[in-house]
């Protein structure tokens, strides 16, 4: 039955398509209004022809019974010169019409008889975005060249949207939800990563490449509250883009972009008295690339191209804490002087030692293992060729092919661990987009849209070579890495997405009807393996060079995939197929030329088109039983609902007042990671080694083949593969991401330009992500907080669902409606004549959850989500919350002068946020405090200052000094005898200035073809004080006053009573990244022609 509901969904959208219906996602503009004569009637059949000046291409409509006309499919951009014609009256014309991207641009005329008068000639003006209804910002192409950036990347510029935020590993966040929610399209092509793996969000990010090179885009158009029903695939916001594309002249640029360690700033943030402020390490970035556009046949065919090739280069330095060795109490010195020392904590021949039996005992030869220096690569190249057809004045016709190809080298050295250099790995992407895309005007009544899209997708990491990880020195001061590098033996992911989208548009009357589709097909293959050639591990570096396993907890271990279970593979990885097919229909109505109503629905279904390997054996386990949850089985296919409505309402007939806004659902992408989990972790596929008895290690081989050597070692009787003991699931009723959102917004246009925009958002989860650990239950018993005497201070305790099972890592992904978030913002702004552009804006909000999604594995996205109830998670702060956030832009262009050969451009903008939210956790110290099977995830209580006597410590000394550091803590403080909440604590506000400078110098005036050089700083206030600036980064955002010392069971309840003791928690204040906390500093040299 299932695969007859597939088929005949298929078959629908194939019908659906194939009747001339078009696309759902933003890639043009449009133009529309009303015609009527001196007295305000309407005039039917007047004709309205817009034509894109450089191009030449030429847009047509013609008014109907109620004089009103539409025009859709547009380039966006301009400028258009427009033209109104009707008998009897004279002709009217608009120059300097400038579209923005997926805004209906709103012209009305007002047309007088002709008394045989030449043409009036008007400069067009539009006080708003003519159809935006909810919250959302648009970047012109003057936007995007004049916005400081050094990285070059989009996130940059949409950042001053006011609901968006930065996260601390790159990614961008709007309205307070996970950038995996977000929604990125180039040209309607999907660009954010689908499988869920990049921090930043895009395709290219596990690289850190940009998916798009700025000097393609022409234009971005950010929504988070849009009521159009065509727009859909995310919760939190949606990146919309177009590329630029040739024109009627040949036009052109060639671009460099450079900066090293001189033009980067020193330690920043606060630093001890003894402390020195050091240079940033050696390295070069260097951007080169082009673009080019011209007519292939002039107002009829046109080429755009552009490429860019980035490297950066850094040093592998590494930087030990002090510590000792031998005995002897060892400082950081130069780091590799005269390849001597290892920063002095372990000489080089100890590292050569190393090398050298690693080699001869591990079946591995010329490794290549060095401990020297070695420069990490970042490199990329992106390239696009866009090809524009005017086949008709009718339809027009769009083709775009882009390849990203890039890599970045990833070294894991740090403070206490040295990993050999050719123990690391290479993370490289490639990624192929391909777009096309017909607008077609079918009569005066009825357009279409259609584009299909596919975007292929390759991450991997690659190794110098293929042997056993070893890991070395638990008792050294400091550890070493040799060997494969444990998570990258076998790591890589295939990800491949086609779209078909269609719109029709029906124009009636005052009603503009849109019917149409769009449909998604995912295909995925995920291989990831840890340990793929064996990992050791040893307590010494002695014990390494004389084969002497460790005794405290090391031992041997080894992954690999069941060759009897994958058909011969011994390195398989799961491949999940899904799709999504999206129908709607949608109203405008425009009763009035003050008033607009949009209503309408849209219906997703999203499907999984195969499903992973059963596992009877786990199936038929108390675990599954008890939780209903199987292995093998995926999210049945559901209708999701999607009905909105929005508005606009011009207050005053000048149209300087407008009250505009809406309420619907919208529907999201699920990370297919989260998904894909439960095809890789069946239980099935899988087999492990794990060996730790003393005896039974003395007997393994040192082998870079565990497959050959261990596995199938009949000498071995003891070593018996076992299934994974992790398991993954997914509810059968778990539907894709689904939230309710509500908008109103006010515009106002006063006197001398100056606008004002005001924006009220409300967002209410409906289907949201909820991660539970299914190996265990909740009994009936508690652990106290304080103890006996305070009994209401309590956390549930855990029990394991069946003490026997070796399935001891159990994750189900299920939903939750629990969560919402709120914001307003307001925003001044003005653009003076001159060429002073001004903007500042204020928003304020929270956003609540139960659990972000914050990891793409199961297993750490239940773990690392604090909570008193780790099962049962209390409704919170969100990770993403940042309460305030503040900008501010002034930029300046100046008129052209010195007889019109020079112009120069500045802009200075601010942001300031409110810090990174972060956790009071308790540290568990080999002590489960609840039994959930998890470290580190139970939130602390606050105890009052009495409640701190009455705590049971290891050392009654420690009591003291936990009431102190709550005195002092600004959040403790306030919450004592509470729970501490999840991410209640906050750091700092953070401040940031960046500037942008472009000196022109034209050598050809009336062209306007010049010369640019360019000067971008960011966080130029560091600049000037080391402390100003900082970007706060820490990697678990929690801190730890408390540890679990032990837990005792009282004899009479059976309720568990903690022992505490007292450790100095980190300053998170402090924890900053190093590079972006610093100020930065590139330049530029751009030819344009």
């Amino acid at each position: 039955m299932k695969q007859t509901f597939k088929g005949l969904l298929l078959s629908l959208a194939a019908i659906f398509v194939a009747g001339g219906v078009a696309s759902a996602q933003v890639t043009t503009s449009g133009m529309g209004g009303r015609i009527a004569d001196e007295d305000g009637e309407p005039l039917a059949g007047a004709a309205v022809i817009a034509v894109h000046t450089p191009s030449g291409t030429q847009y047509s409509a013609v008014s109907n019974e109620e004089g009103r006309y539409v025009i859709t499919g547009m380039r966006a951009g301009g400028p258009y010169s427009v033209e109104i014609s009707y008998i009897g009256m004279a002709d009217l014309e608009y120059n300097g019409v400038t579209l923005a991207l997926g805004e209906t641009y709103e012209l009305d005329a007002e047309m007088k008889v002709s008394n045989e008068l030449d043409a009036v000639v008007l400069v067009a003006e539009s006080a708003f975005d003519s159809h935006k209804t909810g919250a959302g910002t648009n970047f012109t192409l003057g936007a995007i060249q004049n916005t400081p950036t050094v990285d070059r990347s989009i996130y940059d510029i949409v950042q001053y949207n006011p609901q968006a935020s930065m996260t601390m590993e790159g990614g961008i966040s709007f309205a307070g939800t996970n950038n995996r929610y977000n929604s990125f399209q180039v040209d309607g092509a999907v660009a954010n990563d689908a499988f869920g793996l990049s921090s930043q969000g895009y395709n290219g990010g596990q690289a850190g490449v940009s998916p798009v090179s700025l000097d393609a885009l022409d234009a971005i158009q950010v929504v988070v509250a849009p009521f159009d029903v065509r727009q859909s695939g995310f919760t939190g916001g949606a990146i919309n883009s177009v590329t630029k594309s040739g024109t009627n002249t040949i036009t052109g640029s060639a671009y460099t972009y450079f900066n090293n360690q001189d033009f980067i700033g020193v330690t920043p943030g606060k630093i001890s008295g003894d402390q020195k402020r050091s240079r940033y390490a050696q390295q070069t970035s260097q951007v080169y690339g082009f673009t080019i556009g011209a007519p292939i046949i002039k107002d009829k065919l046109f080429i755009f191209a552009s490429a860019e090739y980035t490297r950066n280069s850094t040093p592998n330095v590494y930087t030990p804490a002090n510590g000792s060795y031998d005995g002897v109490q060892l400082t950081e010195d130069v780091i590799l002087k005269d390849g001597t020392n290892l920063g002095n904590v372990f000489n080089s021949a100890i590292a050569d030692a190393v090398i050298k039996h690693y080699e001869e005992t591990y079946g591995v030869s010329n490794t290549g293992e060095s401990y020297s220096q070695h420069q990490v690569i970042d490199q990329s190249i992106n390239a696009m060729l866009r090809l524009d057809w005017n086949i008709k004045d009718n339809h027009k016709f769009m083709f775009r092919y882009q390849i990203l190809d890039g890599y970045s080298d990833k070294y894991g050295s740090d403070a206490s661990t040295y990993v050999f250099n050719n123990s690391s790995y290479r993370q490289s992407n490639q990624t192929h987009t391909l777009v096309a895309e017909l607008n077609s005007r079918i009569s005066d009544m009825v357009s279409n849209e259609f584009r299909a899209t596919a975007t292929i997708v390759r991450d991997k990491r690659s190794v110098p070579y293929k042997g056993a990880n070893v890991y070395i020195g638990r008792h050294e001061p400091v550890m070493l890495n040799i060997g494969t590098d444990y998570s990258s033996g076998a790591n890589e992911v295939h990800s491949d997405v086609y779209t078909i989208s269609d719109n029709v548009s029906i124009f009636k009357g005052n009603h503009n009807i849109t019917v149409g589709t769009h449909n998604e097909f995912f295909r995925f293959y995920n291989v990831f393996i840890q340990a793929a050639y064996g990992s050791y591990g040893f307590n010494t570096i002695n014990g390494f060079l004389n084969d002497e396993f460790g005794t405290d907890g090391y031992g041997y271990a080894y992954n690999y995939a069941d060759p009897s279970v994958t058909g011969g593979k011994s390195i398989w990885g799961g491949t999940p197929r899904a799709a999504q097919f999206g129908f709607y229909a949608q109203d405008e109505w425009k009763p009035s030329t003050r008033f607009t109503l949009t209503y309408g629905l849209r219906l997703d279904i999203p499907t999984m088109l195969n499903k992973p390997t059963e596992n009877r054996d786990f199936n038929a386990s108390e675990i599954a039983k008890f939780n209903d949850q199987y292995v093998g089985t995926v999210p049945k296919a559901s209708v999701l609902f999607s009905p909105r409505i929005g508005f606009r309402w011009y207050m005053d007939k000048d149209k300087k007042s407008l009250l505009r806004g809406g309420a619907g659902i919208f529907t999201g992408r699920v990370p297919f990671v989260w998904i894909e989990n439960a095809y890789n972790n069946t239980g099935m596929e899988y087999k492990s080694v794990s060996v730790y008895d003393q005896g039974e290690m003395a007997q393994l081989p040192f082998t870079s083949n565990p497959y050959q050597d261990i596995v199938n070692n009949p000498d071995l009787d003891f070593i018996t593969p076992g299934s994974s003991n992790t398991i993954n699931t997914v509810s059968e009723n778990f539907k894709y991401p689904q939230t309710f959102r509500l908008n109103l917004g006010y515009e106002q246009v006063f006197s001398h330009g100056w606008k004002f925009t005001f924006d009220a958002l409300y967002s209410k989860g409906i289907n949201n992500v909820y991660f539970k650990n299914l190996a265990v239950k909740e009994t009936d018993n508690v652990v106290y907080a304080v103890g006996p005497d305070v009994p209401g201070k309590t956390a549930t305790l855990y029990d394991y669902v069946d003490a026997d099972s070796p399935y001891t890592t159990v994750v189900g992904l299920e939903n939750t409606n629990k969560g919402f978030s709120y914001s307003l913002s307001a925003q001044l702004e003005k653009s003076f004549d001159f060429g002073l552009n001004l903007m500042a804006s204020y928003t304020f909000g929270h956003s609540y959850s139960v659990n972000d999604g914050l990891s793409s594995t199961a297993m750490s996205s239940w773990q690392y989500n604090y909570a008193v109830n780790s099962n049962d998670p209390e409704l919170s702060f969100s990770s993403f919350d940042r309460p305030h956030k503040v900008m501010a832009v002034v930029s300046y262009t100046t008129p052209k002068y010195a007889a019109g050969r020079l112009q120069t451009s500045v802009s200075l903008t601010y942001t300031g946020n409110s810090g990174r939210r972060y956790s009071y956790t308790l540290s568990d110290g080999g002590v489960d405090f609840n039994q959930d099977r998890a470290n580190y995830n139970s939130l602390m209580y606050i105890p009052t200052a009495s409640e701190v006597q009455q705590m049971k410590w290891a050392d009654a000394a420690d009591a003291a000094l936990f009431e102190d550091f709550i005195k002092g803590d600004k959040y403790l403080s306030k919450h004592r005898g509470e729970w501490s909440e999840r991410y209640g604590a906050i750091t700092p506000f953070e401040n940031h200035f960046d500037l942008h400078i472009a000196q022109d110098f034209y050598y050809d005036r009336k062209s306007g073809r010049k010369i640019q050089f360019v000067v971008d700083f960011m966080n130029i206030g560091n600049m000037f004080n080391s402390e100003w600036g900082v970007f706060r980064y820490f990697s678990r955002p929690y801190r730890q006053a408390l540890i679990v010392n032990a837990t005792n069971q009282d004899g009479t309840t059976g309720n568990m009573i903690p022992e505490y003791k007292y450790t100095e928690p980190v300053d998170l204040s402090a924890s900053l990244n190093d590079v972006l906390s610093r100020w930065r500093c590139q330049i530029g040299l751009r030819v344009t022609f």
